[in-house]
């Protein structure tokens, strides 16, 4: 399995700098980026709970949300493969998942506000920080709402950031002892 972690660690790198510096590409190839990710994950998490057959919640719970990210990794391919052929299919599909994107940034940031207004009841000067990045993010949802090309860059990115977490995670897992 260390193998494995290894390899998808160092492929995920290589891709999220791929995901950075071509943001928009990004975005435009989503569908299969999420393809690819939802079955590499689907599979190493089958494969984990078959090679360890501990029969604890945890584990059980882990082989069955594998087991649904490899069906919604199949599902997004059939869905990636259609909007090949049918462009009103790819535009629906991308211009829904960038109001989606902007309206949670939208919803972040309003939860961010008022979980700052929470911490500045307890006493603490954090709670600025929080307020002001709070308000920054639902700027950054009101914007992108009606800079549609703003937010596929954005995703673009975000994608390229949390490939490059996930796969420098896996890389480091190589390296840790295992637990008895």
């Amino acid at each position: 399995m260390k193998v494995l972690n290894f390899i998808f660690g160092l492929l995920s790198v290589i891709g999220a700098f791929y995901c950075i510096f071509y943001p928009g590409l990004t975005f435009l190839n989503s569908g299969w980026i999420v393809t690819i990710l939802l079955g590499m994950w689907g599979i190493c998490s089958v494969i984990d709970y078959f090679l360890k057959r501990k029969k604890s919640k945890s584990e059980q719970s882990e082989a069955v949300m594998g087991t649904l990210g490899l069906i919604v990794g199949i599902a997004a391919a059939v869905v990636s493969v259609l909007a090949m052929f049918i462009p009103s299919i790819r535009l629906v599909f991308d211009i829904t998942i960038l109001c989606i994107f902007s309206g949670w940034l939208i919803i972040d940031g309003i939860s961010s506000v008022a979980m700052s207004f929470k911490v500045k009841n307890s006493g603490s000067s954090a709670w600025i920080i929080s307020l002001i990045c709070g308000i920054l993010v639902i700027i950054g949802g009101i914007y992108g709402l009606f800079h549609l090309v703003f937010t596929a860059q954005t995703i673009g990115f975000m994608i390229g950031v949390l490939l490059a977490v996930y796969g420098v995670k896996l890389i480091i897992s190589v390296f840790e002892k295992p637990s008895v």
